[in-house]
């Protein structure tokens, strides 16, 4: 580049970064003063951030959401999911089938209790999804709820199951 072109750009250069500067007229950015409010009784939430985890030997399952739900009736669904989760890992270790896996389930519950529909996400790897619709999504399409005269009620859990401690890191 010639020095006539290249002082004529680094003038540009520095003629746009000026007027750049000059055009702050010293106002700033203003936010109104506000309140965030949250609504419903606060629930503790475990160090995952889960509003509730359930641990067994194989399995893992922590409740993202319990919508329109008791605690207590959330807290229970999450612990029959565990409790058929490692049952069923236990028995496809014992056929030497796929035992690893992740998966997350939302599912929306009528007014009768019934679940009527259902999101399902599995991991990918390790092929666990026969495991995840044997020993998830089956069990939580037979989960029945208290019977109520709202909708938009649902339950959002997530799982993880084979191996529940996380791996060593390498050395």
């Amino acid at each position: 580049m010639n020095a006539p072109l290249a002082a004529r750009a680094a003038f540009a250069a520095m003629a746009t970064l000026a007027s750049c500067a000059g055009a702050n007229d010293g106002g700033r950015d203003v936010v109104p003063v506000s309140r965030d409010v949250v609504g419903g009784a606060a629930t503790a939430q475990s160090p995952e951030g889960y509003d509730y985890v359930a641990r067994r030997p194989l399995a893992i399952v922590g409740l993202a959401e319990g919508r329109g739900l008791d605690a207590s009736v959330a807290r229970a669904a999450v612990d029959h999911l565990a409790d058929r989760l490692d049952a069923c890992i236990t028995e496809e270790a014992r056929r030497g089938g796929p035992v690893e896996g992740a998966a997350r389930v939302v599912a929306q519950i009528d007014a009768t209790g019934a679940v009527a529909a259902t999101q399902i996400r599995i991991d990918p790897g390790h092929g666990g999804a026969p495991s995840a619709v044997v020993c998830l999504v089956a069990p939580m399409k037979l989960l029945t709820f208290p019977p109520a005269d709202h909708e938009g009620r649902g339950i959002a859990i997530e799982a993880l199951w084979g191996r529940v401690e996380p791996s060593p890191p390498p050395r």
